[in-house]
């Protein structure tokens, strides 16, 4: 299991997960689509629920939009009008307010994507019964984090775009029709990726230290 990791593959992981931030502004320069079935591939084998996954080897899908292309224009169409239903039903919330906020501008939803060449939508099948209805959303998690990592290692740029699981996407009709997903089976999350801006600069961040953070319980 273990027998190929090194102390080198120990320092690049350190170097990945240091070098890991949000990129907000892409370039131009297309992708090779090696590199993205790539981080694709990293995807299919994050982590999963085991009862929502138990006897079936669908309980992940993974679609790719290309920039520009009629997929998602007509996506766009849809998640614009499903999170203006969505927010009119949530009115009260804070949290929905503020990711409706951000869509309702100028550029609405385009302005989310930051101009990448691609988008990557994940779909998580929902675990039965009731008691596991939050295990697609944690597996889901750890599909986005295992494509983040792999996008850092060749350099390509990441970043959430968590309006499809506010807007709750996997139970929108139209948007499920697009896709090809039976509608309220699954959940969805979703990235964008391309190589960075030229004149891109990484946000700093100030990341909790181990000395006044960490606490062993040894006793």
């Amino acid at each position: 299991m273990f027998e190929d990791i090194d102390s080198n593959s120990t320092k690049v992981l350190n170097e990945i997960l240091k070098a890991r931030r949000t990129v907000r502004a892409f370039s131009a320069t297309p992708l090779d689509e090696k590199d993205v079935e790539l981080i694709v591939k990293a995807g299919l084998i994050a982590p999963f629920a085991s009862i929502p996954a138990k006897g079936k080897t669908d309980f992940r899908r993974i679609f790719i939009v290309t920039s520009g292309s009629e997929t998602m224009k007509l996506m766009i169409s849809i998640i614009n009008h499903g999170m203006s239903t969505f927010v009119a039903e949530m009115s009260g919330r804070v949290d929905v307010q503020s990711a409706a906020g951000r869509i309702n501008g100028k550029s609405g939803i385009t302005q989310l994507l930051g101009n990448a060449p691609y988008l990557i939508i994940a779909a998580e099948r929902k675990g039965y019964p009731p008691t596991y209805l939050a295990d697609q959303s944690i597996s889901l998690s750890y599909c986005m984090y295992n494509m983040w990592l792999k996008a850092v290692s060749l350099k390509i740029g990441f970043r959430l775009i968590t309006l499809f699981v506010h807007g709750k996407m996997g139970n929108n009709e139209e948007f499920c029709q697009l896709l090809g997903l039976p509608c309220r089976e699954f959940a969805v999350d979703a990235c964008a990726i391309g190589y960075p801006a030229e004149n891109f600069v990484p946000p700093k961040v100030n990341y909790p230290d181990y000395e006044t953070n960490v606490k062993w319980l040894c006793k």
